[in-house]
């Protein structure tokens, strides 16, 4: 990564900074505080996976700053559990009933919820999608991700150099199947490490990006396979309940961790020797671009098709270059 590059998205991570979560875990769906004249204002909702997993609270505490910021109404609600569509669907159809003109949704399920966003769509409905693609991925009006797939080949090389000429015995700990984001992060990391015909995988196990089924899982990969080495995770939550399994078979520092997110959690794990890589992702920035892209939707400009907010790959002796950041930036720029 070029020294430029880092330095657009320090500034950019700065805009961010400062939000806390107060108040955000109260119930699945609030409103920013309107004044008179609300009637006049542009409105854009929010639904996220869940309001349980740090990464979702950081983005609905963003989009609350830059919507108050931007003078901009906002609706947030989410699913109950991560790959909750049904709820999903519910809420897309009572926002387009209420008259919300922009749905930014992270999709729990990429294909289950496109019958939603079709009727969306029908009745005049912008439709972006944040985090995790629809599929297929053109039905959404613009995709504000990270490049799910190229954070697994970062994940997927470093593992590679760290294993050496050891041979790999591989556990996948998945979040939601049938997710974008987890068969992109999946799926990059065996690119990345070389086996996209998963030769090298002992194990596959599902979490739902939860910790504790991260831990369960962990638990049936150890049974199963004693000699595991090396554990890919969709997500931190995952990753460190995996870490919590093999710390309590004293396998500590015998078995690699790589994850991805960035939440401050994980990257404190990464100085605490719990995961040995973490590709950060920012969805502060994901949060202010949609309220952005909402704002241009109502003055009528084109907007992009496509915006990457970015991926770089953490660990404990990382340094600034291609796709890489320090340690130290990623304890400075956690969420």
């Amino acid at each position: 990564m070029t020294s430029s590059r880092a330095g657009l998205i320090r500034t950019a991570l700065r805009v961010g900074a400062g939000v806390t979560a107060a108040g955000l875990l109260s119930s699945s769906s609030w409103f920013l505080p309107d004044p008179a004249g609300a009637q006049n204002k542009i409105t854009v909702a929010l639904i996220t996976k869940t309001l349980s997993n740090p990464f979702f609270v950081a983005m609905g505490a963003a989009a609350k700053e830059e919507a108050a910021k931007k003078n901009v109404t906002l609706i947030f609600e989410a699913g109950k559990y991560d790959g909750d569509n049904a709820t999903q669907m519910s809420e897309m159809d009572d926002l387009v009933t209420r008259g919300v003109k922009t749905i930014a949704l992270v999709p729990n399920l990429s294909a289950g919820i496109v019958p939603a966003v079709k009727r969306a769509h029908a009745a005049g409905v912008k439709v972006l999608a944040i985090d995790t693609a629809l599929d297929p991925a053109d039905l959404s009006d613009s995709f504000i991700a990270t490049d799910n797939l190229k954070a697994g080949i970062l994940n997927g090389k470093w593992a590679k150099d760290a294993m050496g000429s050891q041979t790999a015995k591989i556990a996948l700990l998945e979040g939601t199947p049938g997710g974008e984001v987890n068969s992109d992060r999946m799926n990059g990391f065996l690119q990345g490490f070389g086996d996209p015909g998963r030769k090298l995988v002992v194990a596959d196990e599902i979490t739902n990006g939860d910790q504790g089924k991260g831990q369960t899982a962990m638990e049936n990969v150890l049974n199963a396979h004693p000699d595991v080495n090396l554990v890919w995770t969709v997500n931190e939550p995952a990753a460190l309940g995996a870490a919590t399994a093999i710390k309590a078979r004293g396998l500590s520092g015998k078995i690699k961790i790589v994850s991805m997110d960035g939440g401050c959690r994980g990257v404190k794990g990464v100085q605490d020797g719990l995961i040995d890589s973490d590709v950060m992702q920012f969805p502060k920035k994901m949060a202010i671009a949609a309220v952005d892209l909402a704002i241009d939707i109502a003055a009528g400009k084109t907007i992009p098709k496509r915006v990457d907010t970015g991926e770089l790959l953490i660990t404990k002796t990382s340094t600034e270059g291609d796709g890489t950041e320090t340690l130290d930036f990623g304890l400075a720029n956690c969420w």
